[in-house]
């Protein structure tokens, strides 16, 4: 086997194992599990079962992305893009595409905690400052437009159990926090106050708070160059009146007041996080809700894993400005030299399977009618052959079908009588009609009904 065998087999593996497996649990009436936190399809404590729900109860369609970010240009800014708890870097295409998103009107919500998304989003905050003035956003100190901070937060005055799960009860007046009497976080972080949407904060710690960057110390205190005092936890900007036609960003600390725990312990986080929903679609239900999942913790063992690494790579150049159009033509040369040849494969190796050593003229005829696609002119030629060795074999003056079947059925005591003579009926009928057109893979079933024979009746006595 060489190399482009192997190459091909474990394509083929790696491709339809996962097609196979969710195939299985389908028609099976299996479910398939989605431990990763944050999964919409996650209905254990992590995960976001319950938010997806209700969304869906409220009327919207709620989609989720598996390979790439690309796939959300198809909605022409018609949709709100979630991107929640990040542990992977986005890619350039990913940012480009969220810029995109944003500028055709759609809505990006990013929630984070550890700061994951603040190397992917370098190249959006070039764009977003200049958009609604970068000159002027930097003379106000601002440095960034969403960044988050490198820490976890405590707050000192306002916790739950501890203070690294601080309630959060400072609003400013806005849309999202129509409603809101408190907002349950743990271990969270808090916006970049020198970010753009920091600077736009609606949601806010008490002045004993701090992000704590030594988060392994038991007996965490504010340090100095650790940031403290009121400190924002949620931002959300509308672009559309610094850039005509654009959408809106909303940045929260925490990923996790939107887990089914919190979700459903919490009002004011149930409130919040629809908030959003409304503010983003202006409650407009053609609005897709897409729920970005590759770049979660997906388990490598599991077919989403799969179809996002594969599909992943597809959908980018199927949706690339520059690659689309050329994309199908490169996919063909691509693969063409993997292809099959697509000439009809010779006869000479069903010639030799069911002719003796030395019979050369007989094969040639063969492959010459087969390779013309005169399939009924092959089927006749096998006939006559077989009926004048079984009349050479059995010593007999003329070939009686019945004659044969009456040796047969000892010889091939599981052949049907019924199914033997159909065949014998369509053999003569194709041996009477010299312009009747077959297919070749009749012939090839004829064929081999009649090795059989030859070899029970001829070959051995």
């Amino acid at each position: 086997m060489g190399w482009k065998e192997a190459l091909q087999i474990t394509l083929f593996i790696l491709a339809w194992v996962p097609i196979g497996f969710l195939a299985v649990t389908t028609f099976s009436g299996g479910t398939g599990a989605y431990p990763q936190d944050f999964s919409v399809f996650n209905s254990d404590w992590n995960g976001l079962s319950d938010y997806r729900i209700q969304i869906e109860e409220q009327g919207y369609d709620v989609s989720v992305v598996q390979s790439t970010m690309s796939t959300v240009t198809r909605y022409d800014g018609n949709a709100v893009l979630f991107i929640i708890g990040p542990v992977r870097d986005f890619t350039i295409d990913a940012t480009l595409t969220i810029f995109q998103h944003i500028l055709a009107g759609g809505t990006v919500v990013i929630a984070d905690d550890f700061g994951t998304a603040n190397t992917s989003f370098s190249l959006l905050n070039e764009y977003l400052l200049d958009i609604i003035g970068a000159q002027y956003l930097e003379a106000l100190g601002v440095d960034g437009f969403v960044s988050f901070a490198d820490g976890v937060l405590l707050d000192l005055d306002s916790y739950d159990t501890t203070p690294k799960v601080p309630v959060i009860r400072d609003f400013v007046s806005h849309p999202l926090t129509e409603g809101v009497d408190s907002l349950y976080l743990n271990n969270a972080t808090v916006l970049s106050p020198t970010s753009a949407l920091g600077f736009a904060g609606i949601a806010r710690t008490t002045s004993r708070a701090w992000c704590e960057t030594n988060i392994t110390d038991p007996n965490p205190s504010p340090n100095e160059g650790e940031l403290s005092g009121v400190l924002p936890v949620v931002g959300a900007i509308d672009i559309g009146p610094f850039f005509e036609g654009a959408g809106k960003l909303v940045a929260i600390s925490d990923p996790s007041i939107f887990i089914n725990d919190m979700y459903g312990r919490f009002e004011g986080n149930r409130r919040l996080s629809m908030n959003i929903i409304d503010w983003a679609t202006e409650r407009v239900l053609n609005n897709t809700i897409i729920f970005s999942e590759q770049l979660l913790a997906t388990p490598i063992s599991s077919a989403e894993f799969f179809f996002g690494a594969f599909l992943g790579r597809i959908f980018w150049a199927s949706t690339n400005l520059f690659l689309a159009p050329v994309y199908p033509l490169m996919t063909a040369i691509g693969i063409r030299k993997y292809l099959p040849d697509m000439k009809k494969p010779e006869v000479k190796s069903v010639s030799e399977v069911f002719m003796r050593r030395g019979q050369t003229y007989f094969s040639e005829r063969m492959s010459y009618y087969r390779t013309e696609g005169n399939y009924g002119r092959v089927v006749r030629m096998l006939y006559r052959r077989l009926r004048r060795e079984l009349q050479k074999q059995y010593h007999w003056s003329q070939f009686d079908p019945h004659d044969l079947w009456e040796i047969l059925r000892h010889k091939m005591p599981n052949m049907d009588k019924d199914a033997f003579f159909e065949k014998i009926d369509r053999i003569e009928e194709i041996k009477s009609k010299s312009d009747i057109k077959i297919k070749e893979d009749e012939m090839m079933s004829l064929f081999f009904w009649m090795r059989d024979i030859q070899n029970k009746l001829i070959e051995t006595k």
